[in-house]
Protein backbone atom coordinates (compact mmCIF):
# COMPACT_ATOMS: atom_id res chain seq x y z
CA UNK A 1 0.00 0.00 0.00
CA UNK A 2 2.82 2.30 -0.57
CA UNK A 3 2.97 5.14 -2.46
CA UNK A 4 5.47 7.28 -3.87
CA UNK A 5 5.68 10.26 -6.49
CA UNK A 6 8.53 11.87 -8.03
CA UNK A 7 9.06 15.13 -9.55
CA UNK A 8 11.94 14.22 -11.57
CA UNK A 9 13.31 11.47 -14.18
CA UNK A 10 15.60 9.40 -12.57
CA UNK A 11 16.61 5.02 -12.79
CA UNK A 12 14.56 3.78 -9.66
CA UNK A 13 15.58 0.70 -7.94
CA UNK A 14 13.29 -1.12 -5.57
CA UNK A 15 14.64 -3.13 -2.79
CA UNK A 16 12.53 -4.86 -0.43
CA UNK A 17 13.19 -5.94 2.94
CA UNK A 18 12.17 -9.15 4.60
CA UNK A 19 11.63 -10.08 8.23
CA UNK A 20 11.06 -13.54 9.39
CA UNK A 21 8.76 -13.68 12.82
CA UNK A 22 10.78 -16.24 13.92
CA UNK A 23 13.32 -15.02 16.80
CA UNK A 24 16.42 -16.81 15.44
CA UNK A 25 15.94 -15.50 11.82
CA UNK A 26 16.30 -18.71 10.43
CA UNK A 27 15.41 -19.93 7.32
CA UNK A 28 14.93 -16.80 5.43
CA UNK A 29 14.86 -19.00 1.42
CA UNK A 30 11.69 -20.76 2.27
CA UNK A 31 8.41 -20.01 0.86
CA UNK A 32 7.00 -17.62 -1.41
CA UNK A 33 6.82 -14.10 -1.62
CA UNK A 34 5.33 -11.88 -4.63
CA UNK A 35 4.80 -8.15 -4.76
CA UNK A 36 3.42 -5.49 -7.70
CA UNK A 37 5.30 -2.15 -8.57
CA UNK A 38 3.71 0.28 -10.70
CA UNK A 39 4.93 2.76 -12.58
CA UNK A 40 2.83 5.70 -13.51
CA UNK A 41 3.52 8.75 -15.64
CA UNK A 42 3.97 11.94 -13.83
CA UNK A 43 0.80 14.75 -14.73
CA UNK A 44 3.35 17.31 -13.02
CA UNK A 45 3.65 20.94 -15.23
CA UNK A 46 7.26 22.03 -14.87
CA UNK A 47 5.95 25.30 -16.79
CA UNK A 48 3.77 25.56 -13.69
CA UNK A 49 6.18 24.44 -11.02
CA UNK A 50 8.85 27.18 -12.12
CA UNK A 51 7.70 29.84 -14.19
CA UNK A 52 3.93 30.59 -12.14
CA UNK A 53 4.10 29.01 -8.72
CA UNK A 54 7.56 30.68 -7.60
CA UNK A 55 6.42 34.24 -9.17
CA UNK A 56 2.49 33.60 -7.82
CA UNK A 57 1.38 36.56 -5.26
CA UNK A 58 -1.99 36.15 -3.24
CA UNK A 59 -5.00 37.40 -4.65
CA UNK A 60 -6.87 37.96 -1.25
CA UNK A 61 -6.38 41.59 -1.80
CA UNK A 62 -7.36 42.22 -5.25
CA UNK A 63 -10.22 44.87 -5.80
CA UNK A 64 -11.72 42.94 -8.80
CA UNK A 65 -14.25 46.07 -9.30
CA UNK A 66 -11.25 47.90 -10.67
CA UNK A 67 -9.09 47.22 -13.47
CA UNK A 68 -5.25 46.21 -13.66
CA UNK A 69 -4.16 49.34 -14.85
CA UNK A 70 -6.15 51.41 -12.31
CA UNK A 71 -4.70 49.19 -9.17
CA UNK A 72 -1.33 48.59 -10.91
CA UNK A 73 -1.74 44.79 -10.14
CA UNK A 74 -0.06 42.82 -12.90
CA UNK A 75 1.74 39.43 -12.50
CA UNK A 76 0.62 36.11 -11.75
CA UNK A 77 -1.77 35.27 -8.73
CA UNK A 78 -2.77 32.47 -7.05
CA UNK A 79 -6.70 31.99 -6.92
CA UNK A 80 -7.48 32.66 -2.99
CA UNK A 81 -9.02 29.53 -1.74
CA UNK A 82 -7.20 26.87 -4.14
CA UNK A 83 -3.40 27.47 -2.16
CA UNK A 84 -3.96 23.83 -1.12
CA UNK A 85 -5.81 22.10 -4.03
CA UNK A 86 -3.66 19.21 -5.73
CA UNK A 87 -3.73 21.82 -8.56
CA UNK A 88 -3.30 24.98 -7.44
CA UNK A 89 -5.18 27.86 -10.06
CA UNK A 90 -1.99 30.41 -11.06
CA UNK A 91 -3.33 33.42 -13.07
CA UNK A 92 -1.66 36.10 -15.17
CA UNK A 93 -2.95 39.64 -14.40
CA UNK A 94 -2.23 42.93 -16.39
CA UNK A 95 0.82 44.00 -18.50
CA UNK A 96 2.68 40.42 -18.18
CA UNK A 97 5.08 38.55 -20.60
CA UNK A 98 2.85 35.72 -20.98
CA UNK A 99 3.28 34.96 -24.97
CA UNK A 100 3.72 31.31 -25.81
CA UNK A 101 3.86 29.72 -29.01
CA UNK A 102 1.86 25.84 -29.72
CA UNK A 103 0.76 24.54 -32.79
CA UNK A 104 2.70 26.76 -35.16
CA UNK A 105 -0.25 29.28 -33.49
CA UNK A 106 0.66 32.37 -30.95
CA UNK A 107 -1.17 32.54 -27.49
CA UNK A 108 -1.42 34.22 -24.47
CA UNK A 109 -1.32 32.57 -21.27
CA UNK A 110 -4.51 33.01 -19.36
CA UNK A 111 -4.32 30.09 -15.82
CA UNK A 112 -3.41 26.85 -14.82
CA UNK A 113 -6.81 24.42 -14.97
CA UNK A 114 -8.49 22.37 -11.97
CA UNK A 115 -6.55 19.42 -13.50
CA UNK A 116 -3.15 20.81 -13.80
CA UNK A 117 -3.46 21.99 -17.45
CA UNK A 118 -2.88 25.54 -18.96
CA UNK A 119 -5.13 27.76 -20.50
CA UNK A 120 -5.15 29.66 -23.63
CA UNK A 121 -6.65 32.05 -25.49
CA UNK A 122 -5.04 32.54 -29.50
CA UNK A 123 -3.11 35.62 -30.47
CA UNK A 124 -2.69 34.78 -34.23
CA UNK A 125 -0.13 33.27 -35.98
CA UNK A 126 3.81 34.28 -35.21
CA UNK A 127 5.83 36.31 -38.13
CA UNK A 128 9.32 37.16 -38.59
CA UNK A 129 10.43 40.61 -37.81
CA UNK A 130 13.43 42.70 -37.19
CA UNK A 131 14.74 43.17 -33.84
CA UNK A 132 14.63 46.82 -34.10
CA UNK A 133 14.01 49.62 -37.03
CA UNK A 134 15.75 52.47 -38.00
CA UNK A 135 12.73 54.63 -39.11
CA UNK A 136 13.96 56.93 -41.88
CA UNK A 137 13.44 61.12 -42.06
CA UNK A 138 11.29 63.29 -44.03
CA UNK A 139 14.42 63.92 -46.79
CA UNK A 140 14.68 60.13 -47.47
CA UNK A 141 11.01 60.32 -48.77
CA UNK A 142 11.39 61.34 -52.48
CA UNK A 143 8.49 62.04 -55.56
CA UNK A 144 5.90 62.99 -52.47
CA UNK A 145 2.21 63.22 -53.74
CA UNK A 146 0.26 64.39 -50.72
CA UNK A 147 -3.16 64.81 -50.58
CA UNK A 148 -4.70 68.45 -51.43
CA UNK A 149 -7.89 68.29 -49.78
CA UNK A 150 -6.82 66.12 -46.73
CA UNK A 151 -3.05 66.57 -46.74
CA UNK A 152 -0.84 63.73 -44.62
CA UNK A 153 1.01 65.64 -41.77
CA UNK A 154 4.89 64.72 -40.90
CA UNK A 155 6.11 64.84 -37.12
CA UNK A 156 9.80 65.34 -37.25
CA UNK A 157 9.98 64.48 -33.86
CA UNK A 158 8.92 60.84 -34.54
CA UNK A 159 9.33 60.53 -38.04
CA UNK A 160 5.64 59.74 -38.30
CA UNK A 161 2.93 60.63 -40.82
CA UNK A 162 -0.56 61.36 -39.72
CA UNK A 163 -3.71 61.43 -41.91
CA UNK A 164 -6.29 64.10 -41.93
CA UNK A 165 -9.31 63.30 -43.49
CA UNK A 166 -12.71 63.10 -41.57
CA UNK A 167 -14.59 63.74 -44.17
CA UNK A 168 -17.75 61.08 -44.61
CA UNK A 169 -17.00 59.32 -47.81
CA UNK A 170 -13.58 61.00 -48.36
CA UNK A 171 -10.43 58.81 -49.22
CA UNK A 172 -7.35 60.71 -48.16
CA UNK A 173 -3.84 59.72 -49.83
CA UNK A 174 -0.47 60.06 -49.91
CA UNK A 175 2.06 58.19 -52.54
CA UNK A 176 5.92 58.71 -52.17
CA UNK A 177 9.23 56.79 -53.03
CA UNK A 178 12.32 55.59 -51.05
CA UNK A 179 15.56 57.65 -51.74
CA UNK A 180 17.98 54.19 -50.83
CA UNK A 181 17.34 50.47 -51.62
CA UNK A 182 17.01 48.42 -48.73
CA UNK A 183 14.50 46.05 -47.03
CA UNK A 184 11.81 47.56 -45.40
CA UNK A 185 9.02 47.67 -42.77
CA UNK A 186 5.65 50.19 -42.21
CA UNK A 187 5.03 50.64 -38.95
CA UNK A 188 0.94 51.38 -38.42
CA UNK A 189 -1.08 52.50 -35.85
CA UNK A 190 -5.07 53.10 -37.07
CA UNK A 191 -8.12 54.45 -34.33
CA UNK A 192 -10.93 54.35 -36.29
CA UNK A 193 -14.78 53.39 -36.76
CA UNK A 194 -14.67 49.36 -36.80
CA UNK A 195 -15.26 47.50 -40.18
CA UNK A 196 -16.63 50.86 -41.60
CA UNK A 197 -12.72 53.45 -42.26
CA UNK A 198 -10.14 52.04 -43.48
CA UNK A 199 -6.33 52.31 -43.63
CA UNK A 200 -4.64 50.65 -46.76
CA UNK A 201 -1.61 50.30 -47.95
CA UNK A 202 -0.01 49.19 -51.49
CA UNK A 203 3.66 48.63 -52.91
CA UNK A 204 3.25 49.14 -57.05
CA UNK A 205 -0.32 48.98 -56.45
CA UNK A 206 -0.33 45.41 -54.56
CA UNK A 207 -2.27 45.42 -51.82
CA UNK A 208 -0.36 44.87 -48.39
CA UNK A 209 -3.07 45.74 -45.67
CA UNK A 210 -6.01 46.93 -45.15
CA UNK A 211 -6.97 47.75 -41.40
CA UNK A 212 -9.71 48.86 -39.09
CA UNK A 213 -10.94 49.95 -35.79
CA UNK A 214 -8.36 50.11 -33.34
CA UNK A 215 -5.42 48.42 -34.60
CA UNK A 216 -1.39 48.41 -35.13
CA UNK A 217 1.42 46.40 -36.15
CA UNK A 218 4.18 45.68 -38.71
CA UNK A 219 4.06 45.44 -42.55
CA UNK A 220 6.92 43.82 -44.74
CA UNK A 221 7.21 45.67 -47.56
CA UNK A 222 10.05 43.74 -48.87
CA UNK A 223 13.18 45.09 -50.77
CA UNK A 224 12.75 48.22 -52.35
CA UNK A 225 14.43 51.04 -54.16
CA UNK A 226 13.43 54.58 -55.62
CA UNK A 227 11.72 52.84 -58.67
CA UNK A 228 8.95 51.27 -56.11
CA UNK A 229 6.06 53.61 -55.09
CA UNK A 230 4.06 53.32 -51.70
CA UNK A 231 0.45 54.41 -51.31
CA UNK A 232 -1.23 54.57 -48.10
CA UNK A 233 -4.96 55.36 -48.41
CA UNK A 234 -7.51 56.38 -45.01
CA UNK A 235 -11.17 55.72 -46.58
CA UNK A 236 -14.23 56.89 -44.67
CA UNK A 237 -17.72 55.42 -45.23
CA UNK A 238 -20.40 57.80 -45.67
CA UNK A 239 -21.63 58.00 -41.83
CA UNK A 240 -20.06 58.51 -38.38
CA UNK A 241 -16.55 58.99 -37.06
CA UNK A 242 -15.03 57.17 -34.31
CA UNK A 243 -12.23 56.61 -32.34
CA UNK A 244 -9.02 58.97 -33.19
CA UNK A 245 -10.25 58.67 -36.57
CA UNK A 246 -6.67 58.84 -38.68
CA UNK A 247 -3.96 56.54 -39.22
CA UNK A 248 -0.69 57.40 -38.46
CA UNK A 249 2.58 55.17 -39.85
CA UNK A 250 6.48 55.24 -40.47
CA UNK A 251 8.58 53.51 -42.92
CA UNK A 252 12.32 51.97 -41.55
CA UNK A 253 14.63 49.52 -42.44
CA UNK A 254 16.10 46.63 -40.65
CA UNK A 255 18.47 46.58 -38.10
CA UNK A 256 19.76 43.91 -35.63
CA UNK A 257 18.59 39.96 -36.08
CA UNK A 258 15.59 38.60 -37.23
CA UNK A 259 13.86 37.08 -34.51
CA UNK A 260 9.77 35.10 -34.39
CA UNK A 261 7.31 37.74 -32.98
CA UNK A 262 3.84 37.36 -31.44
CA UNK A 263 2.97 40.96 -31.36
CA UNK A 264 -0.06 40.76 -32.44
CA UNK A 265 -3.13 43.69 -31.79
CA UNK A 266 -6.15 44.11 -33.79
CA UNK A 267 -7.51 41.81 -36.46
CA UNK A 268 -4.39 39.83 -36.28
CA UNK A 269 -5.28 38.37 -32.88
CA UNK A 270 -8.42 36.44 -33.82
CA UNK A 271 -9.66 33.93 -36.14
CA UNK A 272 -12.21 36.31 -37.89
CA UNK A 273 -15.65 37.73 -36.44
CA UNK A 274 -19.38 35.89 -36.25
CA UNK A 275 -22.50 36.15 -35.05
CA UNK A 276 -22.77 34.04 -31.45
CA UNK A 277 -26.41 32.85 -32.57
CA UNK A 278 -27.73 34.16 -36.03
CA UNK A 279 -31.24 34.62 -34.08
CA UNK A 280 -31.28 36.44 -30.96
CA UNK A 281 -34.97 36.58 -30.14
CA UNK A 282 -35.55 33.72 -27.41
CA UNK A 283 -33.76 32.96 -23.99
CA UNK A 284 -32.15 30.33 -25.38
CA UNK A 285 -30.05 31.64 -27.83
CA UNK A 286 -27.76 32.73 -24.94
CA UNK A 287 -26.30 29.25 -25.44
CA UNK A 288 -22.79 27.88 -26.37
CA UNK A 289 -25.19 24.88 -27.35
CA UNK A 290 -29.14 24.81 -26.93
CA UNK A 291 -32.51 23.58 -27.50
CA UNK A 292 -36.23 24.72 -28.03
CA UNK A 293 -36.28 28.19 -28.45
CA UNK A 294 -39.81 30.40 -27.27
CA UNK A 295 -39.42 32.94 -29.41
CA UNK A 296 -40.85 36.34 -28.27
CA UNK A 297 -44.25 38.48 -29.88
CA UNK A 298 -44.91 41.55 -28.66
CA UNK A 299 -48.70 43.61 -28.74
CA UNK A 300 -49.41 47.09 -29.10
CA UNK A 301 -51.44 47.62 -25.95
CA UNK A 302 -51.78 51.71 -26.70
CA UNK A 303 -55.13 50.83 -28.94
CA UNK A 304 -56.84 48.20 -26.60
CA UNK A 305 -59.42 50.14 -24.81
CA UNK A 306 -61.06 46.58 -23.46
CA UNK A 307 -60.27 45.06 -19.79
CA UNK A 308 -58.19 41.87 -20.43
CA UNK A 309 -57.73 39.53 -17.19
CA UNK A 310 -54.35 38.60 -16.45
CA UNK A 311 -53.93 35.65 -13.97
CA UNK A 312 -51.13 34.86 -11.78
CA UNK A 313 -51.15 31.00 -12.75
CA UNK A 314 -53.30 28.81 -15.23
CA UNK A 315 -54.61 25.14 -14.98
CA UNK A 316 -54.68 23.05 -18.07
CA UNK A 317 -57.74 20.41 -19.23
CA UNK A 318 -58.98 19.37 -22.52
CA UNK A 319 -56.90 21.47 -24.53
CA UNK A 320 -57.90 24.32 -22.74
CA UNK A 321 -55.60 26.65 -20.74
CA UNK A 322 -57.63 28.61 -17.77
CA UNK A 323 -56.55 31.64 -15.76
CA UNK A 324 -56.17 31.33 -11.56
CA UNK A 325 -56.82 34.10 -9.41
CA UNK A 326 -57.19 37.11 -12.06
CA UNK A 327 -57.31 40.53 -11.98
CA UNK A 328 -59.32 42.67 -14.32
CA UNK A 329 -57.51 45.81 -15.69
CA UNK A 330 -56.71 48.32 -18.79
CA UNK A 331 -53.75 49.66 -16.59
CA UNK A 332 -51.32 46.87 -17.17
CA UNK A 333 -48.56 48.93 -17.69
CA UNK A 334 -46.01 47.76 -14.84
CA UNK A 335 -48.96 46.50 -12.88
CA UNK A 336 -48.27 42.90 -13.02
CA UNK A 337 -46.01 41.74 -10.47
CA UNK A 338 -47.66 38.90 -9.72
CA UNK A 339 -50.25 38.16 -12.80
CA UNK A 340 -47.96 37.31 -16.07
CA UNK A 341 -50.39 35.10 -17.64
CA UNK A 342 -53.07 36.30 -20.31
CA UNK A 343 -55.63 35.24 -22.98
CA UNK A 344 -55.13 39.02 -24.42
CA UNK A 345 -58.48 39.34 -24.61
CA UNK A 346 -61.69 39.64 -21.88
CA UNK A 347 -61.83 35.88 -21.56
CA UNK A 348 -60.07 33.81 -18.97
CA UNK A 349 -59.96 30.67 -21.27
CA UNK A 350 -57.24 30.20 -24.35
CA UNK A 351 -56.39 26.93 -26.06
CA UNK A 352 -53.01 28.31 -26.17
CA UNK A 353 -51.57 31.29 -23.34
CA UNK A 354 -49.44 34.21 -23.23
CA UNK A 355 -46.91 35.33 -20.29
CA UNK A 356 -45.86 38.54 -20.33
CA UNK A 357 -42.52 38.45 -19.00
CA UNK A 358 -41.75 42.45 -19.95
CA UNK A 359 -43.91 45.71 -20.31
CA UNK A 360 -43.13 48.99 -21.22
CA UNK A 361 -45.37 52.34 -21.47
CA UNK A 362 -47.03 51.18 -25.36
CA UNK A 363 -45.80 47.34 -25.40
CA UNK A 364 -47.09 44.06 -23.92
CA UNK A 365 -43.77 41.60 -24.63
CA UNK A 366 -44.80 38.02 -24.02
CA UNK A 367 -43.87 33.92 -25.46
CA UNK A 368 -47.27 31.84 -26.04
CA UNK A 369 -47.25 28.60 -24.11
CA UNK A 370 -49.16 25.68 -25.52
CA UNK A 371 -50.12 21.69 -24.40
CA UNK A 372 -50.10 22.58 -20.85
CA UNK A 373 -46.65 23.93 -20.55
CA UNK A 374 -46.19 27.37 -18.05
CA UNK A 375 -43.23 29.35 -17.48
CA UNK A 376 -41.27 27.24 -15.37
CA UNK A 377 -41.54 24.63 -18.05
CA UNK A 378 -40.70 27.13 -20.90
CA UNK A 379 -37.67 28.62 -18.81
CA UNK A 380 -36.45 24.86 -18.12
CA UNK A 381 -36.95 24.33 -21.98
CA UNK A 382 -34.63 26.90 -22.88
CA UNK A 383 -32.28 27.07 -20.05
CA UNK A 384 -32.16 23.46 -19.12
CA UNK A 385 -32.15 21.98 -14.78
CA UNK A 386 -29.56 21.72 -13.04
CA UNK A 387 -30.68 17.47 -12.74
CA UNK A 388 -31.50 17.67 -16.65
CA UNK A 389 -30.21 14.65 -18.83
CA UNK A 390 -28.02 16.42 -21.30
CA UNK A 391 -28.97 13.88 -23.87
CA UNK A 392 -32.51 16.07 -23.74
CA UNK A 393 -30.83 18.96 -23.74
CA UNK A 394 -27.76 21.73 -25.69
CA UNK A 395 -29.19 19.68 -28.76
CA UNK A 396 -28.64 22.36 -31.60
CA UNK A 397 -24.58 23.93 -31.48
CA UNK A 398 -24.63 28.11 -31.43
CA UNK A 399 -23.62 29.77 -34.19
CA UNK A 400 -19.55 30.34 -33.38
CA UNK A 401 -19.13 26.70 -31.86
CA UNK A 402 -20.42 25.20 -35.64
CA UNK A 403 -18.89 22.18 -36.80
CA UNK A 404 -16.23 20.97 -38.88
CA UNK A 405 -17.85 21.76 -41.87
CA UNK A 406 -18.40 25.30 -41.24
CA UNK A 407 -15.83 27.77 -42.02
CA UNK A 408 -15.17 30.55 -39.55
CA UNK A 409 -16.77 28.59 -36.14
CA UNK A 410 -14.73 27.37 -33.30
CA UNK A 411 -15.21 24.02 -34.15
CA UNK A 412 -13.63 24.28 -38.15
CA UNK A 413 -10.90 25.96 -36.70
CA UNK A 414 -10.15 23.78 -33.97
CA UNK A 415 -10.47 20.91 -36.22
CA UNK A 416 -8.10 22.36 -39.20
CA UNK A 417 -5.49 23.83 -37.05
CA UNK A 418 -5.48 21.22 -34.06
CA UNK A 419 -6.89 17.84 -34.69
CA UNK A 420 -5.93 17.53 -38.86
CA UNK A 421 -2.28 18.77 -37.81
CA UNK A 422 -1.74 16.11 -35.19
CA UNK A 423 -2.12 18.52 -32.25
CA UNK A 424 -5.25 17.04 -30.14
CA UNK A 425 -2.72 14.75 -27.88
CA UNK A 426 -1.52 17.88 -26.54
CA UNK A 427 -4.88 19.42 -25.79
CA UNK A 428 -6.80 18.71 -22.43
CA UNK A 429 -10.56 18.29 -22.15
CA UNK A 430 -10.94 21.46 -20.07
CA UNK A 431 -14.98 22.44 -18.55
CA UNK A 432 -15.89 25.46 -20.72
CA UNK A 433 -18.65 27.44 -18.24
CA UNK A 434 -21.61 28.74 -20.10
CA UNK A 435 -22.91 29.47 -16.86
CA UNK A 436 -26.84 30.35 -17.76
CA UNK A 437 -27.81 30.14 -13.33
CA UNK A 438 -30.03 33.12 -13.04
CA UNK A 439 -29.24 36.31 -11.38
CA UNK A 440 -32.74 37.89 -11.39
CA UNK A 441 -35.82 36.96 -13.09
CA UNK A 442 -37.28 39.92 -13.11
CA UNK A 443 -40.73 39.33 -15.22
CA UNK A 444 -40.00 35.89 -15.90
CA UNK A 445 -40.96 35.19 -11.69
CA UNK A 446 -44.39 34.74 -12.31
CA UNK A 447 -45.04 35.82 -8.34
CA UNK A 448 -43.63 38.96 -7.74
CA UNK A 449 -41.46 39.14 -11.17
CA UNK A 450 -40.94 42.36 -12.16
CA UNK A 451 -41.82 43.48 -16.02
CA UNK A 452 -39.95 46.71 -16.08
CA UNK A 453 -36.50 44.84 -15.56
CA UNK A 454 -34.15 42.35 -17.29
CA UNK A 455 -33.69 38.96 -16.79
CA UNK A 456 -30.07 38.93 -16.06
CA UNK A 457 -27.74 35.93 -15.40
CA UNK A 458 -24.99 34.55 -12.84
CA UNK A 459 -22.37 36.73 -14.78
CA UNK A 460 -23.68 39.80 -14.74
CA UNK A 461 -24.16 39.29 -10.94
CA UNK A 462 -20.65 38.63 -10.46
CA UNK A 463 -18.88 41.21 -13.16
CA UNK A 464 -21.30 44.11 -12.16
CA UNK A 465 -22.84 43.81 -8.75
CA UNK A 466 -20.48 41.51 -6.40
CA UNK A 467 -17.04 42.10 -8.52
CA UNK A 468 -16.40 38.13 -7.26
CA UNK A 469 -15.17 36.18 -10.12
CA UNK A 470 -15.67 32.53 -9.71
CA UNK A 471 -13.66 29.77 -11.64
CA UNK A 472 -16.74 27.30 -10.14
CA UNK A 473 -19.31 26.52 -13.09
CA UNK A 474 -22.25 25.95 -10.94
CA UNK A 475 -24.54 23.71 -12.87
CA UNK A 476 -23.57 20.04 -14.67
CA UNK A 477 -25.58 21.29 -17.69
CA UNK A 478 -23.27 24.57 -18.56
CA UNK A 479 -19.84 22.24 -18.27
CA UNK A 480 -19.12 22.02 -21.78
CA UNK A 481 -16.37 19.16 -22.03
CA UNK A 482 -16.23 16.24 -24.38
CA UNK A 483 -16.30 13.59 -21.89
CA UNK A 484 -19.08 12.86 -19.60
CA UNK A 485 -16.04 12.52 -16.68
CA UNK A 486 -15.66 16.15 -15.57
CA UNK A 487 -18.97 17.87 -17.69
CA UNK A 488 -21.59 17.71 -20.50
CA UNK A 489 -20.08 15.33 -22.66
CA UNK A 490 -21.65 17.63 -25.35
CA UNK A 491 -18.62 19.17 -27.15
CA UNK A 492 -16.72 17.90 -30.32
CA UNK A 493 -13.72 19.28 -29.52
CA UNK A 494 -12.61 20.51 -26.78
CA UNK A 495 -12.39 24.68 -27.68
CA UNK A 496 -14.08 27.21 -26.17
CA UNK A 497 -14.26 30.65 -25.00
CA UNK A 498 -13.43 32.51 -22.10
CA UNK A 499 -15.73 33.56 -19.44
CA UNK A 500 -16.28 37.35 -17.58
CA UNK A 501 -14.82 35.71 -14.56
CA UNK A 502 -11.38 35.05 -16.49
CA UNK A 503 -11.35 38.58 -17.96
CA UNK A 504 -11.92 39.84 -14.47
CA UNK A 505 -8.74 37.90 -12.96
CA UNK A 506 -6.98 39.08 -16.21
CA UNK A 507 -7.27 42.48 -15.14
CA UNK A 508 -10.90 43.68 -16.95
CA UNK A 509 -13.47 45.14 -15.66
CA UNK A 510 -16.52 47.66 -16.23
CA UNK A 511 -14.11 50.36 -17.80
CA UNK A 512 -11.61 50.82 -20.43
CA UNK A 513 -7.97 49.05 -20.05
CA UNK A 514 -5.47 48.96 -23.03
CA UNK A 515 -2.36 48.02 -20.54
CA UNK A 516 -3.81 44.45 -20.06
CA UNK A 517 -2.83 41.37 -22.11
CA UNK A 518 -6.60 40.50 -23.23
CA UNK A 519 -6.84 44.22 -24.97
CA UNK A 520 -6.71 43.94 -28.36
CA UNK A 521 -8.14 46.93 -29.61
CA UNK A 522 -11.24 44.77 -31.32
CA UNK A 523 -14.26 43.46 -30.01
CA UNK A 524 -14.63 39.55 -29.27
CA UNK A 525 -16.77 37.34 -27.79
CA UNK A 526 -16.74 35.89 -24.60
CA UNK A 527 -19.15 33.05 -23.40
CA UNK A 528 -20.79 34.15 -20.76
CA UNK A 529 -24.29 35.15 -21.19
CA UNK A 530 -25.46 38.44 -19.62
CA UNK A 531 -29.04 39.33 -20.12
CA UNK A 532 -32.31 39.11 -21.80
CA UNK A 533 -34.19 42.50 -23.02
CA UNK A 534 -37.33 42.74 -23.44
CA UNK A 535 -36.58 41.45 -27.35
CA UNK A 536 -32.98 40.71 -27.32
CA UNK A 537 -30.66 37.96 -26.01
CA UNK A 538 -27.40 39.20 -24.71
CA UNK A 539 -23.74 37.83 -24.00
CA UNK A 540 -20.50 39.29 -22.52
CA UNK A 541 -17.72 40.50 -25.17
CA UNK A 542 -14.33 42.40 -24.74
CA UNK A 543 -14.41 45.65 -26.80
CA UNK A 544 -11.81 47.72 -28.10
CA UNK A 545 -11.15 49.50 -25.23
CA UNK A 546 -10.56 46.42 -23.09
CA UNK A 547 -13.66 46.49 -20.91
CA UNK A 548 -16.08 44.04 -20.76
CA UNK A 549 -19.29 44.76 -21.98
CA UNK A 550 -22.39 42.91 -23.59
CA UNK A 551 -24.05 42.96 -27.17
CA UNK A 552 -27.12 40.93 -28.73
CA UNK A 553 -25.47 37.69 -29.77
CA UNK A 554 -26.84 38.23 -33.25
CA UNK A 555 -24.09 41.05 -33.81
CA UNK A 556 -21.00 39.96 -35.65
CA UNK A 557 -17.98 40.34 -33.66
CA UNK A 558 -14.56 38.76 -33.98
CA UNK A 559 -13.79 35.20 -31.99
CA UNK A 560 -10.69 34.22 -30.08
CA UNK A 561 -10.71 30.27 -29.76
CA UNK A 562 -9.04 29.55 -26.08
CA UNK A 563 -7.82 25.70 -25.71
CA UNK A 564 -5.91 24.41 -22.31
CA UNK A 565 -2.63 22.01 -22.72
CA UNK A 566 -2.56 18.98 -20.82
CA UNK A 567 -0.12 18.81 -18.24
CA UNK A 568 3.65 17.86 -19.00
CA UNK A 569 4.27 19.35 -21.73
CA UNK A 570 7.79 20.37 -22.78
CA UNK A 571 9.37 23.94 -23.95
CA UNK A 572 12.12 24.03 -25.96
CA UNK A 573 14.35 27.28 -26.69
CA UNK A 574 14.97 30.29 -24.01
CA UNK A 575 11.85 31.92 -24.11
CA UNK A 576 10.83 34.81 -21.76
CA UNK A 577 7.70 35.26 -22.73
CA UNK A 578 7.86 38.66 -24.14
CA UNK A 579 6.47 39.20 -28.02
CA UNK A 580 9.80 38.97 -29.24
CA UNK A 581 10.50 35.67 -27.22
CA UNK A 582 7.96 33.95 -26.73
CA UNK A 583 7.93 30.48 -24.60
CA UNK A 584 7.71 27.13 -27.38
CA UNK A 585 6.06 24.34 -26.73
CA UNK A 586 8.31 21.20 -27.91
Amino acid sequence: GLTMASKEEKVWYISVWISETDVDQTNTDKGEFQGTVTFETSQSNIFTETIMEPNAQSDEALDFSQTSDASGTNGIYVRSGTENNDYPIYYYRGNVNNNLIFAETCWKIVRTTEAGGLKLIYNGLPYDAPSSINTITQSQYINVTNDVTYPYTYDTGTNQWTSTNHTNSATGTIQFSIQDSGHYYLKYTISSESNYDFAKFYVDDVQKGSFSGTDGGIIDLGELTSSNVIKVEYVKDEYTSAENDNVIFSIGIASGEIVTSCDNTGTSSRIGSIKFNSSDNSLTYVGYMYSSPYTISEKDMSSVTDTYYYGNSVTYSGGTYTLVDTISSSDWFGGLNNNHYSCLSTGTTCSSVYYIYYTSSMHAYYITLTNGKTVEDALVDMLGADDENTANYNTTNSTIKGNSTTEGTLDYWYYTNIDQKGYSDYIEDTVWCNDRSIYQLAGWDPNGGNTLRNLSFGSYGRAYITHTPSLTCSRDIDKFTVSTDTGNGALDYPVGLLTVDEVMLAGGANSSNSTYYLYTGQNYWLGAPYDFTYYSAHDFYVNSSGRFISETVGLTIGVRPSISLKPGFSLIGNGDGSVDAPYIVG
